[in-house]
């Protein structure tokens, strides 16, 4: 997993921890043992922890990226904006169907929408 969900995940098992640092990749057990050391080691949250955390750290991620797919086609959705009225039921079809992506049950396999041609 990246550093910063590493972090995040941490920083939310163990609030108000003295501190830690990550000196490597952690995809494993061992890896977590060896290259995340805390401050104050007895404050470190166990595996499983991690392991737990990691669901609804994705689920921002997820939503993080979603939000930039609407952003970037916002502009389809004005007033003005250069469409016929069909096109633009297909950019709203699928803006709701982006808006739909957290009813997905796995958030580390998300099926997204294609954007209409």
């Amino acid at each position: 997993m990246n550093s910063v969900t590493l972090s995040n995940i941490l920083t939310a098992a163990a609030p108000g921890n003295g501190g830690f640092a990550i000196y490597g990749e952690v995809e494993t057990e061992n890896d977590y043992n060896g290259n995340v050391i805390f401050n104050t080691p007895s404050e470190k949250p166990a595996w499983s922890a991690v392991q737990a955390g990691q669901v609804p750290e994705q689920w921002i991620i997820v939503r993080g990226d979603r939000n930039k797919k609407l952003l970037n086609c916002d502009w389809t959705q004005l007033g003005d904006v250069p469409l016929t009225a069909e096109q633009v039921q297909h950019w709203q079809t699928y803006r709701q169907a982006l808006r739909d992506i957290t009813t997905q049950s796995d958030p580390f396999n998300i099926t997204w929408p294609t954007p209409p041609a």
